[in-house]
């Protein structure tokens, strides 16, 4: 990972030396995110947005911020499904989401092309901000108690890099449709957490996940210095 760092930091550092800054612009997105990593079954796809800001060179690289916000639902029925497992006696009623804030240096190369659509590739490394909740009951099959609550709300953040492709679409000298997709690599992402207590133990379970694909759709302004 800091391999990673190093090297944005050194696309960085020559290209400010070596060429000057053209343009700069921003950019939006609408963004639908799916879970691959390990125990991905337990969360439903997630929906959110990411944007930014960058400076456009003279070399082909657009290098830049890129900020987000994704939501993803917790599929409860898996969740229950994994607790089952663990011979705890009951079910799980279960309602949770994992959300994330990528926040990320960003380093994207235009492929050249006579064509008026651009396509580029794209390496992003940074920090991923996630919120995770969980809240519900835990109904024992056996025991004459009414149903336990829990309800855990957790931060946290990882180091995490994204690698992806992209194409842009003018609509004007300004305004291009920017369609992208990213496969982001998270170690230790968001975790769903349920405590339990049956009388006879108690402790705590977690299920996570540590990858994902986003497929996002929006908007890019590019300003002429």
């Amino acid at each position: 990972m800091k391999k990673l760092f190093i090297l944005l930091l050194i696309i960085l550092l020559i290209s400010n030396i070596s060429y000057s800054q053209k343009a700069y612009g921003s950019e939006l997105s609408a963004t639908v995110a799916i879970p691959t990593g390990p125990s991905s079954e337990y969360y439903n796809a997630g929906y959110g947005a990411i944007g930014g800001f960058y400076y456009d060179m003279e070399s082909s690289w657009r290098l830049g911020l890129t900020l987000g916000f994704i939501r993803f639902g917790v599929n409860s029925t898996e969740v229950n499904n994994y607790f089952q497992t663990l011979n705890q006696p009951g079910k799980i009623d279960l309602d949770g989401s994992v959300s994330t804030i990528p926040i990320l240096f960003s380093g994207k190369y235009i492929f050249p092309s006579s064509s008026s659509t651009k396509f580029y590739g794209i390496l992003e490394a940074g920090l991923y901000v996630y919120w995770t909740k969980s809240k519900g009951n835990i109904i024992y099959d056996s025991s004459p108690n009414e149903p336990l609550p829990f309800d855990e709300s957790e931060f946290s953040s990882e180091i995490g890099f994204n690698l992806g492709l992209g194409a842009l679409f003018p609509v004007s000298d300004e305004i291009s449709i920017d369609a992208s997709v990213r496969y982001h690599v998270v170690r230790n992402s968001g975790t769903i957490k349920v405590k339990y207590d049956n009388n006879y133990t108690n402790g705590e379970e977690s299920v996570g996940t540590s990858h994902f694909v986003n497929i996002a759709v929006g908007a890019n302004w590019n300003f002429s210095l």
